[in-house]
């Protein structure tokens, strides 16, 4: 089994970040998109192949002055684990200090400058420069459809590096910390997450909103003729392995095992997590142990869920997967809260799954925030008919306080007003491998969204100069 990102089919681990919006830097006053931007060496290989600290990336302003951004090279190892040198050594010496292939390089769309090339740098030009162009095929919301950034490469010593940092993990605490947000982990599991706070600017005093209460995780497995499986984020044993902490992302490793003690199956694994200052990303692989086509019974499935601190309804929500639909079986999760119907005039009608080229995405506007969540399910899996399903229930998480979050219980009776359920017996046994964005801003920000919908379609081109 391959060792990339392990990820269990139901440790579907999405954390919210919660951000502001970045101030833009510069005379370039229109940014690209807020995102960040993480690049493999193979995608810009005329810049690779020089040690780690050679590198030093900039924004040009538009009389051609060199700028320093934050930037992170990430290595990735051999058995294509990231190199993390914190906490255990699992992998902290399994790199070459060389940017490779397979690695890394990362910074935010928001420090993208213009497309200036640069006359007057900060110690002299570099020894060798590169102009990383960065482009979208159709109109940008925000702006710009194109900015660059330039890549120098020092044979000796450098200029300083970029003092701005996005991103911390405070392992004392067990949390990420940026302007914007706080993201508390539960240690009893390392998977999930105990609550999420906003921050209300960068600029001191800087005081935290709670916008998460907990989140949560259910699975259950229906076997036919045999036996019903259930599990929650509680079934699972849990350690946070190793970490990276960086300028522009934190990486964490967490390994855990899970005793399918009815199956007789023990499954120990681990994933690899990425924090950013507006993005979870996660990369996934996930490992089922059976084919649920053949062995399930309908109602099989799992699901991650939020205890979001507002209540649905105060968002205006789009989305392009279908309303989550219960079974006969699961009484307690109709979709019917408070008396009226769950998703409502607010939902908006979802976008046929043809039509969804294997991206599925929810987006939720309040008046101070912005939330954009994406699944994209591996080919294998879209062709087996897997699409995501959305719940939500229209409840405050105050009200969902009165439901116990240790408690292995479908939706409707979990604490749990924002959900995403996957069908198991849409899922071959095996590996099948999905990723999962989740974006947040603290502004009313529709044209965010768009690009975020958009951002597997920004090309990057490199060229010497």
């Amino acid at each position: 089994m391959n060792s990339i990102r392990r990820y269990f089919l139901p440790m579907i681990h999405c954390i919210v970040l919660l951000l502001a919006t970045l101030n833009s830097t510069g005379a370039f006053a229109q940014r690209l998109h807020t995102a960040p931007i993480v690049i493999s060496g193979k995608q810009i290989s005329g810049i690779i192949r020089y040690p780690l600290a050679s590198y030093r990336v900039f924004r040009s302003t538009p009389t051609g002055v060199a700028e320093p951004i934050p930037f992170q090279i990430d290595e990735i190892n051999e058995d294509t684990d990231y190199v993390l040198d914190q906490g255990s050594k699992i992998t902290a010496d399994t790199g070459n200090g060389i940017f490779d292939a397979s690695d890394e390089m990362s910074f935010m769309g928001d420090d993208v400058g213009p497309v200036v090339e640069p006359t007057k740098w900060p110690s002299g030009r570099p020894h060798i420069v590169f102009e990383l162009r960065v482009r979208h095929p159709v109109a940008n919301p925000m702006g710009p459809q194109m900015g660059a950034v330039y890549i120098g490469i020092y044979f000796g010593d450098g200029p300083a590096l970029s003092t701005k940092k996005y991103v911390v993990f405070k392992r004392e605490q067990a949390m990420v910390v940026t302007s914007r947000y706080r993201y508390q982990f539960d240690q009893k599991n390392w998977l999930v997450a105990r609550n999420v706070e906003v921050s209300n600017g960068e600029k001191p005093p800087i005081k935290y909103e709670p916008v998460l209460d907990t989140t949560t995780f259910y699975m259950k497995g229906d076997l036919k003729y045999f036996i019903t499986v259930e599990a929650n984020h509680r079934s699972i044993e849990s350690e946070l392995e190793a970490w990276k902490t960086g300028p522009i992302r934190t990486i964490v490793r967490v390994s855990f095992h899970y005793n399918l003690l009815k199956l007789k199956l023990e499954l120990g694994m681990f994933t690899e997590i990425s924090f950013f200052s507006n993005e979870m990303n996660l990369p996934a692989i996930m490992y089922s142990p059976l084919d649920g086509r053949k062995s399930l019974n309908p109602g099989s499935g799992m699901y991650y869920g939020l205890a979001l601190k507002d209540n649905p309804n105060q968002y205006a929500v789009e989305t392009n997967m279908e309303p989550y639909q219960a079974t006969s079986a699961d009484t307690g999760a109709q979709i019917i809260a408070g008396g009226k119907d769950l998703f409502g005039k607010l939902m908006g009608k979802p976008q046929q799954n043809a039509d969804s080229k294997g991206l599925y995405w929810v987006s939720l506007q309040g008046k101070d925030r912005s939330i954009f969540f994406e699944i994209t399910p591996s080919p294998e899996l879209q062709q087996t008919g897997l699409a995501p399903t959305l719940y939500r229930e229209n409840v405050s998480g105050e009200e969902l306080k009165a439901r116990n979050n240790d408690d292995i219980t479908p939706l409707g009776k979990s604490p749990v007003n924002l959900g995403i359920w996957f069908d198991a017996t849409k899922i071959a046994d095996g590996e099948h491998i999905m990723g999962f964005r989740l974006f947040f801003e603290n502004v009313m920000a529709p044209e965010r969204l768009a690009v975020f919908k958009g951002l597997r379609e920004w090309k990057y081109e490199v060229r010497r100069i």
